[in-house]
């Protein structure tokens, strides 16, 4: 089972990510810019989704895409974190997930990108 942890200080504009998947770990910190976010939470709005990407870099690398996993409604979530922008070694991890606990995502991240909302978890669908 995997998740990825967000968490955000409006006071300090960095998003902290953490992913993990089995005994699989990655760890990246970014400046939280939120005019592409809110992008990326418009695209997230979508039904059906086509695709949707985030990708914020500086001091680090954060990349989240989200797309499509099969023709019944599930839906994959790929995160690449990295320490920083030129490192050669990143993390990456893909979720399985549904569009109910993608919605519950998007609206956190909306409320995050306010100053609302300081920690989002979105954990891997078990089914």
């Amino acid at each position: 089972m995997g998740r990825i942890v967000l968490t955000y200080d409006p006071h300090w504009p960095m998003l902290d990510i953490d992913i993990e998947h089995g005994n699989f770990r990655g760890h990246g910190v970014v400046y939280f810019p939120e005019s592409e976010v809110s992008e990326f939470i418009t695209s997230l709005k979508a039904y059906p989704l086509q695709s949707a990407m985030l990708s914020l870099e500086s001091p680090g690398l954060i990349k989240i895409s989200v797309f499509p996993a099969d023709g019944v409604g599930h839906l994959t979530v790929q995160i690449e974190v990295a320490e920083e922008i030129e490192a050669d070694d990143f993390a990456r991890v893909r979720l399985r997930t549904d569009y109910s606990r993608l919605s519950r995502f998007t609206n956190q991240l909306s409320l995050m990108a306010k100053g609302e909302l300081t920690e989002i978890i979105l954990e891997e669908d078990k089914a």
